[in-house]
């Protein structure tokens, strides 16, 4: 899915069904970020990564308490998504979290 895909998926839901999948997405945020566990330990194998998800997990629910509140001064839908999509640094980690939106929009529509 394109970023242009996902803002286009994003902006059809209402409000209410943004916050509901910006929570779904938070989930799946935790389940990401668990690829850069070290196997056995307490370790990470890819401390900037995890940075980084922490950074993306910040922008997604400083969005959804925005969203929670109405407030009009919360980034643009295509920018929060841009934020969590496009990771150049991390080719590996943007595509993880285009699975994860896509993992997220599957099981809304299921949940519908």
């Amino acid at each position: 899915m394109t970023a242009d895909e996902a803002v286009a998926v994003f902006s059809s839901y209402s409000a209410s069904e943004q916050a509901e999948f910006l929570a779904q997405l938070m989930v799946e945020l935790t389940l990401v970020a668990r690829d850069s566990y070290e196997v056995g330990g307490d370790g990470l194998i890819f401390p900037q990564r995890v940075r980084r998800i922490n950074e993306v997990q910040h922008r997604i629910s400083e969005f959804l308490w925005a969203l929670l509140r109405n407030d009009s001064a919360r980034y643009p839908d295509d920018v929060v998504l841009r934020i969590f999509l496009e990771q150049p640094d991390d080719p590996a980690l943007g595509q993880r979290l285009n699975e994860a939106f896509a993992r997220s929009a599957a099981r809304r529509l299921t949940a519908a």
